[in-house]
């Protein structure tokens, strides 16, 4: 158990310094670049991150559940994960260069297609799965917090010296490839070269067909994560997608902080379903709701009355109407907050289709209230897309599937359990 914490320490500790460093880059590089610039690099990095999400999603869990089981030899694993991956980000990278020709164009479509090379980068680095399954996921996350870090300062010094759009997309790609190549370096040198086979047609065709759930779960969650930016710059261009992509920023910031209290505190809660201590378990869960429910108010309500200034602040006047952006994604917070506990109690009771459910609700509002409300709201239509698309997929759902139904009082009870608690000890002490 000590080794698994540790081993999710190392991971969010990762994730905190990656999406850290991002925002304090964006919010430097928004100083520096035209507003259409930072509009384009916002596109073009949006599309690859979802390009790389699909191609790493399915495959992820399946990937480190084979290894760990030990069925079949590491190679033959990693020769089905890496050809499946590739053949993945070769139809998503034309499809996505194909799309920006077609339907965006105006200067777009080459960066994103250069962007979109960070697919095909990340390629290499299936053998970070490896690390996964062992519980040494410190060697990859120490590489890719290093790697991060030095590509950070790399851009800082850019942004001082060469402001350049195409230097900023250039080192997006390289920093994927660099590290994708070091961890392959690192896992040659700790479990031996040649770390792939050429891939078994039957075991390959067997992953690929019990890794499409998963996939299709990935790919939702993903278009509801990033539907917005994608259609705006379809149907508005590359001002709106800065001008809207500032706020996002800043929000992104924010919905890390109970991914990562939930990473720590995910250990125990299982400990607490695995060791049948129903009660304790129940309270934990309405605890963890309530907590993230009023961090979520918390936050939201410190943010809507500050937008103005931290938008002016950060990004200057030229992005004044990003403070109505901020806004209106605050006002998701509580249930993404919440979220962040209901993605937990779905692993731990083991009802993982329910994942792929919400995350397809939430796609499917993303992009029909996105290409409903941004032609008449422009950015602030996108931005009550995003907030009516997280919340049916974080809480609403809930009410609509047996499943889950119970949890959904949880969450609904969540505003409720501190008077609850206060209450129930004044009874006792009387």
């Amino acid at each position: 158990m000590t080794s698994a914490r540790s081993n999710g320490l190392w991971a969010v500790s990762q994730q905190l310094i990656t999406v850290g460093l991002s925002g304090i880059f964006s919010i430097a590089l928004i100083r520096v670049l035209p507003v259409s610039e930072f509009g384009i690099f916002s596109y073009a990095t949006t599309l690859a991150a979802l390009g790389v999400s699909i191609m790493t999603g399915g495959m992820q869990a399946l990937a480190v559940r084979e290894l760990r089981g030990q069925k079949h030899d590491r190679r033959i694993v990693l020769g089905a994960v890496f050809f499946i991956r590739e053949a993945i980000a070769l139809v998503v990278y034309a499809l996505f260069v194909i799309y920006s020709s077609a339907f965006v164009g105006g200067g777009v479509a080459l960066p994103a297609a250069f962007a979109c090379l960070a697919v095909l980068a990340r390629v290499v680095d299936a053998p970070e799965l490896v690390f996964q399954a062992d519980l040494r996921t410190k060697t990859p996350a120490l590489i890719r917090s290093l790697v991060g870090i030095g590509f950070f300062a790399i851009r800082m010094i850019a942004i001082f010296t060469w402001p350049s759009l195409e230097l900023f997309i250039g080192l997006f790609v390289l920093e994927q490839l660099i590290a994708g190549l070091t961890i392959l370096l690192a896992y040659s040198r700790a479990y031996g070269p040649n770390p792939f086979s050429w891939p078994e047609v039957d075991y390959t065709r067997t992953m690929a067909k019990h890794s499409a759930p998963l996939s299709l779960s990935g790919i939702a969650n993903q278009v509801n994560l990033r539907a917005d930016v994608v259609i705006l710059q379809t149907l508005s261009g590359s001002i709106s997608v800065a001008l809207y992509s500032a706020a996002a920023r800043l929000s992104e910031l924010l919905y890390v902080i109970p991914t990562a209290y939930m990473s720590a505190t995910f250990p125990s809660l299982l400990d607490l379903k695995n060791h049948n201590k129903t009660a304790e378990y129940r309270r934990a869960l309405e605890v963890g709701f309530s907590g993230a429910f009023y961090l979520g108010v918390s936050v939201a309500v410190a943010i809507w009355f500050s937008a103005d200034w931290i938008v002016s602040l950060l990004f200057g006047p030229d992005y004044a109407q990003s403070a109505r952006v901020l806004q209106i994604h605050v006002l998701a917070c509580p249930f993404v907050f919440m979220a962040a506990v209901l993605s937990k109690w779905i692993v731990a009771e083991g009802l993982l289709w329910i994942s792929f459910l919400r995350h397809a609700i939430g796609a499917t509002l993303a992009v029909t209230l996105n290409l409903a409300l941004i032609p008449t709201y422009g950015i602030d239509g996108a931005a009550w897309a995003t907030v009516a698309s997280y919340s049916a997929a974080s809480y609403l759902f809930c009410f609509f599937s047996r499943p889950t139904f119970g949890i959904a009082l949880t969450m609904t009870r969540a505003p409720l359990v501190p008077l609850l608690h206060f209450t129930s000890r004044l009874r006792g002490k009387s």
